[in-house]
């Protein structure tokens, strides 16, 4: 029996477990996690895990390549060779190209289940950048979950930050918002068990009575998508009660700035002096704070007095700002962004936010002053809540809360998301994805996200995307209404996907191939603090190909052979070869020694801005955002969903769908899996009793679930989980467990521009990897029926 590490292939979690496979006779015989070098209390892996060697025996398994014989989207194939395969596909590349231009291919190399990076998704991108391929999106690619790394990046300055859980030992309370670890991020949810021995209060904030609820000291059952009236009642008790933390919002943030009354922006000292600096001013009250700021510094006792009654550069030593009042700078009335940030939140008075969140106004009061005195306290924010379109104003609302109570920056507490709880490390991705002399890959104009990228290649402009190539991601089922996927698909002369599996994307495609699963290559990944050499375990199944075989092959069709003349090996080397502090002396040879190598980060737990100091444009937090002055959201509120039923509840009345994830499934992988299916595996629409009632409706009944975009059949179940107005049916099972229809057909088109924040299209966002506008699944309606 042979032993070989790799990681776990459900990577939708963004946990990134370790795995250590035994094999025997060529086949692998059992998975179990491992102890993580520097970090033994670090080995985790769940039930998915665990089941992964169903999947990779399953019997559907692609095996053999097919080509399309009917209609897209009928399911009829021929079995043909590689040979036929890539010949097809790359004659019908070079037409497509002498009579479009190579920008007409768009590829799309693996999503965010994809696991290893150089075989997950560099190999696609490296054949995108030879070819010369278009269709990028100017902005954040993917299509989910961009909501809390805008807000991170809006407030903090950093879209990618994240509170490692390791330290929440150190908390007091720690809140669960809008989230179920226990279900989503298993292995995570260890940490939170962990910091309750140890004292912590766990709240869980969530409409949906799920395990993490269960698990908590404390269930906050909000209403479904009206988080900011919970976080702004909190805020303003806090601030009526003088729980907030003075010191910190006069160091850290932009509280003490000073704030023009005409135009909302900040007042810098150019505003008030010919040749002035950009830098925002603050209004001078007290003698320099060399006792609070300074102290022990050197040259702290020779700072010179400051002039009191005056705006000053916010940044000038020894400044002691006001925070709060009004002033009248050489005829400019200026207000501080705290007196507005109060004045805001006082538009939530308990009763207001009480009726807007569904929650008795006592217990927003309890959870407020809770937060505010049990310090320090975390708060952890999750993908649920960030999936209906205001969402931001919410994520903003709840990070406003860490700043004023000055848990931000400081051991055991953070506002942060979760999926990332490590140090960066940083690989050189590009060395890999963009070869030498490659032209690399054209992005479609104003395309600021992926749903503004769409509607671009559904109307062909500026250029048309006639050729689609999709690895190892199946965004027709988990990203927008598959119809209208159909509809842009009929303009396209060729659909190629490679999967493990034959998908609902991959249902559409002109060609499938079988790409070969992690057990069956090499590659390396990053599991938090750590780099992982993954190895090929077991022999492909049928003639599965690695995906660096299949680009290869593809490129060598269309002559571009010369980019992928490297081996496996030599392509890892590039990717180790950074440069970067974090991975000096973690070679490949070390990696097939070690299998698992702890980067060169610190051993404590990762605490973002520890220092205090953050890369926003001020280096404070800003809770007042001047780029969203355009949008009259520069401080957070309550704004209705962009579907939003009217009062009622009868029998016609309209219900949030929501479509949470569970334990059993990562997005729609091991949807076919037996052993995640359970006793009952049918999929069902939870449906709370007094709705149900309404409709006459029992658990095990048929009903049909629709709205003006799609129909659905599906069994009922009658739970009190669910509140009044909100139905869910789990996200992940494949339209041939339904029995009409799929819930994908009821949420919004991947191109809706209804469906877009253009709060969140401003360039701060734009530009950066992770946060976007993104799909608003959650804010959807549907009527259900017996039937």
């Amino acid at each position: 029996m042979t032993e070989h590490f790799t990681v776990c292939p459900f990577a939708g979690c963004h946990q990134d477990c370790v795995l250590k496979v035994a094999v025997q006779d060529g086949r692998a015989v059992k998975v179990e996690s491992v102890e993580m070098p520097g970090e033994p209390g670090e080995r985790r892996a769940c039930l998915r895990g665990l089941a992964s060697l169903r999947w990779l025996y399953h019997p559907d398994r692609l095996k053999y390549p097919l080509k399309r014989t009917g209609e897209r989207g009928e399911g009829k194939w021929e079995r043909v060779s590689w040979d036929e395969a890539l010949d097809g596909i790359a004659s019908k590349l070079l037409e497509i190209r002498e009579r479009y231009g190579s920008r007409a291919v768009k590829v799309m190399p693996g999503g965010s289940s994809s696991v290893g990076t150089v075989m997950g998704r560099l190999a696609g991108l490296r054949f995108a950048s030879a070819w010369g391929a278009g269709g990028a999106f100017e902005g954040r690619g993917y299509t989910s979950d961009g909501g809390i790394p805008a807000a991170l990046l809006l407030v903090l300055g950093d879209s990618y930050q994240s509170h490692d859980c390791r330290d929440y030992l150190n908390s007091k309370m720690v809140i669960l918002w809008g989230g179920n670890p226990a279900e989503t991020c298993i292995p995570e949810m260890r940490y939170y068990l962990d910091a309750r021995e140890n004292g912590a209060r766990i709240v869980n904030v969530s409409p949906v009575y799920h395990a993490s609820a269960a698990k908590a000291d404390w269930w906050i059952p909000v209403k479904t998508a009206t988080d900011a009236a919970l976080a702004l009642g909190m805020l303003n008790v806090i601030v009526q009660r003088g729980l907030y933390d003075r010191s910190y919002l006069l160091r850290h943030t932009v509280g003490p700035f000073l704030v023009r009354s005409d135009t909302g922006r900040f007042l810098r000292e150019k505003d008030i002096s010919a040749g002035g600096s950009d830098r925002p001013l603050v209004w001078e009250v007290e003698s320099p704070l060399i006792p609070l700021f300074q102290r022990g510094r050197a040259g702290a006792d020779v700072i010179p007095p400051v002039e009191k009654g005056r705006a000053r550069p916010h940044d000038e030593p020894g400044v002691g700002p006001a925070l709060s009042g009004s002033f009248n700078v050489q005829g400019i009335e200026c207000r501080t962004a705290f007196d507005l940030l109060k004045e805001r939140a006082a538009e939530y008075p308990l009763d207001k936010a009480s009726e807007i969140c569904g929650l008795p106004a006592a217990t927003i009061e309890r959870l407020a002053v809770e937060y505010a005195t049990n310090k320090p306290a975390a708060i952890r924010l999750f993908h649920g809540m960030a999936r209906t379109l205001n969402s931001n104003l919410a994520l903003r609302a709840i990070i406003t809360l860490g700043a004023v109570t000055g848990n931000i920056g400081v051991s055991g507490g953070g506002v942060s998301q979760p999926d990332w709880s490590g140090y960066p490390i940083e690989l050189n991705s590009r060395g890999v994805s963009s070869p030498k002399g490659a032209p690399g890959v054209s992005t479609l104009p104003g395309t600021k996200n992926s749903l503004r990228g769409w509607r671009a290649i559904a109307d062909g402009k500026p250029y048309p995307v006639k050729a689609l190539l999709i690895a190892y991601q199946n965004p027709f089922q988990n990203y927008g209404n598959v119809s209208r996927y159909r509809e842009i698909l009929s303009r396209m002369d060729l659909v190629v996907v490679s999967d493990v599996f034959m998908t609902m994307t991959a249902r559409f495609a002109d060609y499938v191939l079988p790409e070969a699963s992690t057990f069956e290559r090499a590659d390396i990944a990053i599991s938090k603090n750590h780099l992982v050499r993954m190895e090929k375990a077991v022999g492909p199944a049928g003639e599965a190909r690695t995906p660096l075989d299949i680009w290869g092959g593809l490129a060598t069709r269309v002559g571009l052979g010369r980019f992928f003349e490297s081996t496996e090996a030599e392509l890892f080397r590039v990717f180790l070869d950074s440069g970067h502090p974090s991975v000096a002396g973690i070679t490949l040879d070390r990696l097939e020694r070690e299998k698992v190598v702890r980067a060169n980060v610190p051993l404590a737990a990762y605490v973002p801005f520890a220092d205090k100091d953050f890369p926003t444009a001020t280096g404070k937090i800003e809770f007042y955002v001047e780029s969203q002055l355009e949008f009259g959201e520069e401080l957070p509120f309550y704004r209705e969903p962009l579907e939003s039923a009217p009062p009622g509840s009868g029998s016609g009345s309209l219900l949030r769908l929501l479509t949470i994830k569970t334990k059993n499934l990562v997005q729609s992988q091991l949807a076919n899996v037996d052993w995640m299916q359970g006793p009952d595996p049918a999929p069902y629409l939870v449906i709370s009793p007094a709705d149900a009632g309404a409709r006459g409706i029992g658990s095990g009944e048929m009903v049909r679930v629709f709205n003006d975009r799609g129909d659905l059949r599906i069994k009922a179940r009658v739970s009190s989980t669910v509140p009044a107005g909100t139905v869910n049916v789990y996200h992940g099972p494949w339209p041939e467990h339904f029995v009409k229809g799929h819930y994908n057909q009821l949420l919004h088109a991947i191109d809706d521009p209804n469906a877009i924040n253009p709060a969140l299209e401003t360039d701060q966002i734009v530009k950066d990897t992770k946060a976007a506008a993104h799909m608003v699944h959650y804010d959807v309606l549907v009527r259900v029926e017996r039937g």
